[in-house]
């Protein structure tokens, strides 16, 4: 849009620029420029009529009477169409403007244009040729002269047709109306191109030449679900000489369907619509165009240009009429003969009314409001008052305001039993001074989060110190309060004492530890006598056949080849031992064979779940980095439950001494492409030494005083066993860093 806008603009600044130096050759050298309208047909056809009088008004707009003499013939040519006529017409033209030739004919239809090309050399020969309102035609565009320009109208019946169509989705005939004259044939022919598209979606039928009164009587009895589309119509083959602008009007007035047509002056005369240009502006154009030539510029430079002021239009009036709904109508379609509502006639004094109207209402409400304002604020507030005072006091939780420094400003008289000291002493603490000495750090982070607005709120598990010097456990929830008097934050806390609840899964958590225990010496005993019952019989084999080989060979003759057979029989024992072994491997490493495709992002917030209480009871702080639509994986659950626990566990183990930093342990998920999915427990701990890193997945092997060793090794064994891969390395500044990695599961494999 704002290209067009510039174009526009440089073609008004050189048309004033013409018109200047015009103005200049006009005032030196005296005579008038002339230019010669050519209209088509008479005065009675609106088209041509509102081109030419576009054409008139810009010319004199730009130029005075004095500097420019314009005159205009009918050529009549839908009553005189001959061959004979054209030709009288063209001589009397040339013998009427013999003694004053003009500067520049102007014909304003193709019909015109067609003539003017036709006699120009027995009218005016070699005069520029400057057309309005042609339909293009490949036929006449390739033998155009070059001095010949102008503007073309396309007149696009298809849009017209496609309108139609949004606007009655159910029709399913076309009716295409045309004239049998000449002019009306080679309208039709050049239009036919854009009416084909659509002749194979309707039941299409072409009424041409159609007599006057039998085609409003056929008009009448169409069927509803038809389009209608009205080209040209200036002979109906009775001889009869007609005006499209007129038929169309008792068409439409008589027809029992919508009629559209493709031209603007069909708008207002009885047409539903169509996508039409303007025969005014492209008057206008075309003007410009002959100011330019009239300026001193060539001719032959100025190529014909095609009019850019095609629009959809419609009659507001017929929409309601055949009952059409404006939302099937395309953007930016022009809506005209829309009767104004009442807002739209009387904005103004609509919108006085309703201000006086409503100035007046509130002024009588605020009136009534002042009067009952103050005392129903004071009551809500005294009211407000006691209700919080109230929960305050009364409530079961501990509740404590803090400050910005997060010193307490008040306390109820649940959290001062909780922590056993009257409020006047906790108003002079804040919550770092009486948590657990290594809970402080994390604390303090998690405060500064929260000072800084980073975060609104947290919740945590933590540990404070009674007066007497006993741990207290709560379940604390903290939340910034902005207050819109104070310039600083307050900060609500509310605490419950879950120091019995801990203490129970303490206990619990010592049972378990002591049958995991037990289960591990039972398990392992079985392993022992398993592995001792089947390999006995292989050693004894073993044992027999060395002591007979032995005996071969101390014989006064050995006996070779017996000896050779007992060492053969020997290595055949050995290999029976250790298919032995591998057998009773194979067995404690297959576990259940139930497989299933898995979210490993799910199977970690499930194993968090299981180990909440160990994370809460450690103080460590789970920080999450998942990566969403993951592919799955096909793995046994319960196994790898087992093998992400097991790093866990071992993550907070390594952080269970820390007291300068905060426990932190992070879980990462990814994907490489699309052959494996990866997940990464690190934690911030003791960390691993490089020069036994090699072997922690060795069986046996631990670092843990109370470790037995086979943690990591079995982790291994099933990952392997899944046909994935389990890593280790240290972290970057503290702890280690464990990456699980399966592959990705696709259709067709095990």
């Amino acid at each position: 849009m704002a290209v067009t806008q510039i174009i526009v603009l440089l073609r008004s600044l050189i048309i004033g620029l013409v018109a200047l130096v015009l103005n200049w050759s006009v005032n030196a050298q005296g005579p008038p420029r002339r230019v010669l309208l050519l209209y088509p047909f008479d005065n009675a056809q609106p088209a041509t009529v509102n081109a030419g009088a576009a054409v008139r008004k810009r010319l004199l707009d730009r130029m005075s009477l004095s500097q420019i003499d314009i005159s205009a013939d009918f050529l009549d040519l839908a009553r005189f169409a001959s061959e004979a006529d054209e030709l009288r017409v063209a001589r009397f033209l040339a013998e009427k403007h013999s003694r004053l030739p003009p500067d520049i004919i102007m014909p304003l239809n193709s019909e015109a244009l067609r003539f003017a090309t036709k006699y120009r050399g027995i009218i005016a020969p070699n005069v520029p040729i400057v057309f309005c309102c042609v339909t293009p035609d490949p036929a006449i565009a390739a033998d155009r002269p070059k001095e010949v320009t102008g503007v073309y109208s396309q007149f696009d019946v298809g849009k017209t047709i496609a309108l139609a169509q949004q606007l009655q989705p159910k029709a399913r005939n076309l009716v295409i109306i045309s004239g049998s004259s000449e002019i009306d044939r080679r309208w039709l022919a050049v239009l036919r191109k854009e009416i084909e598209p659509y002749e194979t979606r309707f039941n299409t039928e072409y009424w041409i030449g159609v007599p006057y009164k039998s085609l409003l009587e056929r008009a009448s009895h169409l069927a509803r679900e038809t389009i209608v589309v009205f080209v040209t119509d200036y002979d109906d083959s009775t001889g009869k000489l007609l005006f499209p602008a007129q038929v169309v009007e008792a068409l439409a007035q008589a027809a029992s369907a919508p009629v559209y047509g493709p031209s603007d002056t069909y708008l207002g005369r009885g047409v539903v619509g169509g996508y039409m240009d303007s025969f005014e502006l492209m008057g206008a154009s075309a003007a410009d165009l002959a100011l330019e030539i009239l300026g001193g510029r060539n001719p032959a430079s100025i190529d014909p240009q095609v009019s850019a002021n095609r629009k959809f239009f419609v009659d507001a009036r017929q929409m309601a009429r055949w009952q059409l709904s404006e939302k099937n109508l395309p953007q930016d379609t022009v809506v005209s003969f829309k009767r104004p509502t009442l807002w739209e006639e009387h904005r103004d004094l609509v919108l006085a009314t309703i201000f006086v109207i409503l100035l007046q209402a509130i002024m009588i409400t605020a009136l009534l409001v002042q009067m009952f304002a103050r005392r129903r604020a004071e009551n809500s507030l005294k009211e407000s008052e006691e209700r919080w005072r109230s929960v305050f006091e009364m409530s079961t939780v501990g509740v404590a305001l803090a400050d910005h420094n997060f010193r307490f400003q008040a306390t109820n008289a649940a959290f001062q039993a909780m922590l056993g000291r009257t409020d006047d002493e906790l108003r002079s603490l804040s919550p770092l001074e009486i948590c657990a000495d290594e809970e402080r750090e994390p604390l303090k982070l998690l405060y500064e989060q929260v000072r800084k607005g980073t975060q609104q709120s947290y919740e945590t598990v933590q540990q404070y110190r009674h007066a007497s010097g006993t741990p207290v456990w709560v379940h604390a929830y903290v939340s910034r309060m902005q207050s819109k008097e104070a310039k600083s934050p307050l900060f609500l806390a509310t605490m419950i004492d879950i120091t019995d609840r801990k203490r129970a899964e303490a206990d619990s958590r010592d049972a378990l530890s002591e049958l995991a225990r037990v289960a591990r010496l039972t398990t392992m005993g079985e392993m022992t006598a398993t592995i001792a019952h089947e390999i006995n019989q292989p050693l004894g084999a073993i044992v027999n056949n060395g002591s007979a080989g032995l005996r071969w060979l101390a014989s006064t003759t050995p006996d070779f080849e017996e000896a050779r057979a007992c060492f053969k029989r020997i290595v055949n024992d050995g290999h029976r031992a250790s298919q032995v072994i591998s057998g009773i491997r194979a067995m404690l490493e297959k576990g259940s064979d139930a497989k299933e495709l898995l979210d490993i992002n799910k199977l970690v917030r499930e194993v968090l779940m299981f180990a909440h209480g160990e994370i809460e009871n450690q103080n460590i702080v789970v920080r999450t980095e998942l990566k969403e639509n993951l592919s799955k994986v096909l793995v046994n659950r319960i196994q790898l439950q087992q093998v992400v626990l097991n790093l866990v566990m071992n993550g907070i183990d390594a952080m269970a001494t820390l007291g300068s930093r905060a426990r932190l342990l992070k879980l990462r998920s990814g994907q490489n492409g699309s052959s494996s999915v990866t997940l990464t427990v690190e934690d911030v701990g003791t960390g691993i030494d490089k020069s036994i890193i090699g072997r922690i997945f060795e069986a046996f092997f631990t670092t843990k005083t109370h470790g037995m060793g086979m943690g990591l090794s079995i982790c291994r064994s099933i990952v392997v066993a899944h046909g994935g891969e389990l890593l280790a390395t240290p972290g970057e500044l503290y702890g280690s860093i464990f990456q699980l990695e399966l592959p990705i599961y696709q259709p067709g494999t095990a």
